[in-house]
């Protein structure tokens, strides 16, 4: 009884495999021609397991614009990607490359024609979702993505793993968009030092400095400009929050509603503040029509001493400041703060975009250790990384390519949502203690910048310069303890977006501009608001807060 018993256990199973070898899908399967009933489940879900042999998978990618890829070596043949072959045994083949992700993801889904792995935007997330074409990763990310990926993702809460949970299902993996991208103060120093000035705080005091600058003239060229901004008139973002206004975004209002920060009524009392300083003469009178270049310009030649921008302000051609004027000093400020002191702020989209898995793909498991393996490599997560780079040194990419993803199997930008704060603290801390053993190597250069600018001041180069710039001055007041960020409440895209959003966001650019400029009345904002809603905005606000 007992043999017969295990006849048909055994028959069973045999039976099993054949079911699911013959539904596999032709790249389901790996190279060595096994499939998914046939791995060691220790191996399938260890998140550094190696199969005994190679899985492969196909990838469709934006098209290969990496130039620094040693002789001989391909987009699918090289150092990042043989420390994937070699740890976990997993390859990846190129299906197909273009400029036009979106387009050519359309006309796939549309063929059946989609490649195993596809990094999508996030309507084509949504609409491979709502055609069932992509595999529920789960289990997979649950049991297979590595203690430092998912510290990564853990440090956005919630706001990004939410993004790709459809009826509880993870569905994706998102690439990120890290914290404190906001714009803040940059000032030249030496200009307030020349005039007696102190650092300004409240928005008033940024008038008064602005207004400074101006009348005293202190370029000396007699073309003394005030703020330069974007022809959009958003990057003003720090002024509309003084007055708790947010255009541009979708935030939360006090019952609880998403509603558009564009339209709300606080909007009015900030462009009023904005159209009276342009008349003053605050504002660069030209700014609608300078082109970007134009821009850089007045501040590199020394017109400007006050602009909005970002940390990274010291890796635009804003660091070629130094060479028309050495003495010159820029800082950055979190400034204007409002009534309770505080330096507010939006959080834009924490996800970039998504890696997706074709429903079909029989090893999805393998998706997720090349991508454990591709970031370990990148940002240095593990020692067996680190040893590996270092031994394997002489075939290129070396630790400062943790920004160029592309020669990856899976190019996917993942770091942490407080990477500047973590990034500048171990500047810091490897400079304080005098020993840069310990710093993660891809941070060498930027201590190096640091030290170099503490010894020389300006006569570094400019490229030194601007690392400075941006690595020391633009991170440290990137985590002011006075900024207060405020989540967005809604960033992706509804029916009604789709055919009327242009039309709404253009008309909503032209207002604001006009407004600012004194080419219409103030009250032309709420005849701008009425029509929003009447257009298309009501529909989209219905769609959004049904989600």
């Amino acid at each position: 009884m007992k043999n017969k018993r295990k006849l048909v256990f055994i028959l069973l199973v045999c039976l099993s495999m054949l079911a699911v070898s013959g539904c596999g899908g032709g790249s389901g399967t790996n190279a060595g021609g096994s499939d998914e009933a046939q791995v060691d489940d220790g191996v399938k879900f260890d998140p550094y397991g190696k199969y005994d042999t190679s899985v492969e998978f196909t990838i469709g990618r934006n098209t290969n614009h990496t130039s620094n890829l040693p002789d001989g070596d391909t987009i699918e043949n090289n150092m990042a990607t043989r420390y994937v072959e070699s740890r976990v045994n997993v390859k990846a083949k190129i299906a197909w490359e273009t400029d036009d992700m979106d387009q050519k993801l359309s006309l796939s889904m549309t063929t059946g024609d989609l490649p195993d792995v596809m990094t999508v935007s996030r309507d084509i997330l949504n609409q491979l979702v709502d055609n069932d074409l992509i595999a529920d990763l789960t289990e997979v990310y649950d049991k297979t993505a590595s203690k430092g990926l998912k510290e990564i993702y853990d440090t956005y809460g919630s706001l990004l793993m939410d993004q790709v949970t459809f009826d509880g299902k993870i569905m994706a993996l998102p690439h990120t968009n890290i914290g404190n991208q906001h714009q803040l103060l940059w000032i030249r120093k030496d200009w307030m030092d020349k005039v007696g000035a102190k650092t300004p705080a409240s928005l008033e005091e940024v008038w008064d400095l602005a207004r400074t600058f101006v009348e005293k003239d202190v370029s000396g060229t007699g073309k003394t400009v005030g703020f330069v901004m974007d022809q959009n008139a958003m990057n003003f973002t720090p002024v509309f929050a003084v007055y708790n206004a947010f255009p541009t975004n979708w935030i939360k209002d006090a019952e609880g509603k998403v509603v558009y920060g564009s339209v709300q009524p606080e909007m009015k009392e900030a462009l009023a503040d904005l159209a009276q300083r342009y008349k003053e003469g605050l504002i660069d009178k030209q700014f609608a029509v300078r082109s970007g270049e134009e821009k850089e310009a007045l501040v590199i030649k020394g017109q400007a001493g006050m602009l909005f921008n970002p940390w990274w302000i010291g890796y635009t051609n804003y660091k070629d400041t130094i060479k028309q004027d050495p003495e010159a000093v820029w800082i950055a400020v979190s400034a204007p703060v409002d009534e309770n002191g505080k330096f507010k702020t939006i959080r834009q989209d924490p996800a970039g975009s998504f890696t997706v898995v074709k429903k079909d793909y029989a090893h999805s498991e393998a998706i997720m250790k090349s991508i454990n393996l591709n970031t370990d490599f990148l940002y240095s997560l593990t020692d067996d990384a680190v040893q590996y780079k270092k031994e394997h040194a002489s075939e290129g990419l070396t630790d400062n390519s943790r920004w160029n993803n592309e020669p990856t199997q899976i190019p996917m930008q993942i770091d942490y949502n407080d990477v500047l704060k973590r990034y500048y603290d171990d500047i810091m801390e490897a400079d304080q203690a005098g020993n840069e053993s310990k710093i993660q190597p891809d941070r060498l250069v930027s201590l190096h910048a640091y030290q170099d600018f503490k010894k020389e001041g300006n006569n570094i180069d400019a490229n030194t310069y601007g690392e400075y710039l941006s690595r020391i001055e633009g991170q440290r007041e990137a985590n002011n303890p006075n900024l207060e960020v405020i989540p967005g409440a809604f960033y992706g895209t509804t029916d009604t977006m789709k055919m009327k959003w242009a039309n709404l966001k253009k008309m909503e650019e032209e207002t604001i501009l006009k407004i600012i400029m004194g080419e219409a009345p103030l009250s032309e904002f709420d005849k701008f608001v009425d029509t929003w809603h009447r257009t298309g905005g009501d529909e989209i606000l219905a769609e959004i807060n049904q989600k």
